[in-house]
């Protein structure tokens, strides 16, 4: 999923969906309570630009598409990527590089 990254067309998605439709198009439509939930705690945080949102909504799905995860890592990492001012959509890109499991064990 990270290497949708590096296609121009999905990179063009990144900067024109919401949230949302970026969840339903990783997971294929199939949106369950969990990804609801997950997005809800995103949605008065306002530090992130929507294209870098996006990227770490690819990250975070890449690695917990379909499976069971904590509501909140999504707003954890969230705070996390905000904390290390990723502004930017290369930033972003290079964020992706990180071990998701690690830095989630590293910040509960």
């Amino acid at each position: 999923m990270l290497n949708l990254l590096n296609d121009p067309d999905f990179m063009q998605k990144c900067e024109t969906s919401s949230p949302l439709e970026m969840v339903e198009y990783l997971t294929g439509g199939n949106i369950r309570g969990l990804e609801k939930i997950a997005l809800g705690t995103l949605a008065n945080r306002k530090q992130l630009p929507a294209n870098v949102v996006n990227v770490l909504i690819v990250y975070f799905f890449s690695t917990f598409a379909n499976k069971v995860y904590d509501r909140n890592d999504l707003a954890r990492l969230y705070d996390y990527w905000a904390s290390n001012h990723v502004y930017s959509f290369a930033k972003a890109q290079e964020m992706i590089d990180e071990d998701i499991e690690k830095v989630l064990a590293g910040l509960k």
